[in-house]
């Protein structure tokens, strides 16, 4: 009997300590890969989809969901951003939000099946602060999960997700020097065909009929 007290006050201390470990690193910024190419990060622990938004999994069984640095990078500046409302029930590709720079606007879909729980005012209030911490202050809205553990079976992390990035920005910029050849302004397309500039806020330069292309190889539904 002594035995099984003295063993079960360890497992209570050692799940303290790993809650109090947890809580610290939910406090501070997360801790990032960086991948080399442009500077884009990538949060450890983060579930990443290939239409450029991510998943972070809660203690309390909910999902934190937002916009990758990659597509925040390569939009720009963003005049408003819309967010489904509360209490919407969502598909996974159904359109979470909503991001406009003038009259270019780009559906973003959602990662993850469920029902939008909390969304981040302070986001809507000054969409630049997508821009300036995209996996942390930059969270888009909390979704309470319907299909959590199939659905992460097809998001990267960690290793698999920066391979996935590298790839992704090599895809972007042959996409890019593409649509420099339709007839974009003659900067851009000299900017981005030497393939070693930022593309930090590249779409910025381009008009609908990219952002239209973009939206369809980028943003799509998985």
């Amino acid at each position: 009997m002594v035995a099984l007290f003295v063993v079960a006050t360890i497992l209570l201390c050692v799940g303290i300590e790993l809650l109090r470990d947890r809580s610290k690193q939910r406090k501070a910024a997360p801790s990032a890969a960086q991948i080399p190419a442009d500077r884009f990060f990538l949060p450890k622990g983060f579930f990443i989809s290939k239409a450029h938004t991510w998943v972070e999994l809660t203690f309390a069984g909910e999902a934190r969901v937002g916009v990758d640095d990659f597509a925040q990078k390569v939009i720009g500046s963003i005049d408003r951003i819309e967010v489904a409302p509360l209490k919407k029930e969502l598909n996974k590709g159904d359109t979470l939000l909503t991001v406009a720079q003038g009259n270019r606007v780009l559906s973003i879909p959602a990662p993850i099946s469920g029902t939008v729980l909390t969304v981040n005012e302070s986001l809507l209030a000054s969409p630049q602060m997508l821009h300036q911490d995209p996996y942390v202050a930059g969270w888009v809205a909390v979704m309470v999960p319907k299909n959590i553990s199939p659905e992460l079976h097809l998001l990267a992390i960690a290793d698999d997700a920066a391979k996935w990035l590298r790839k992704e920005v090599s895809r972007f910029r042959d996409f890019i020097k593409e649509q420099a050849q339709i007839g974009v302004p003659a900067t851009a397309g000299v900017t981005m065909l030497d393939g070693g500039a930022p593309l930090n806020g590249v779409l910025e330069q381009f008009n609908e009929n990219t952002w239209n292309a973009f939206q369809k190889e980028f943003l799509k539904a998985e």
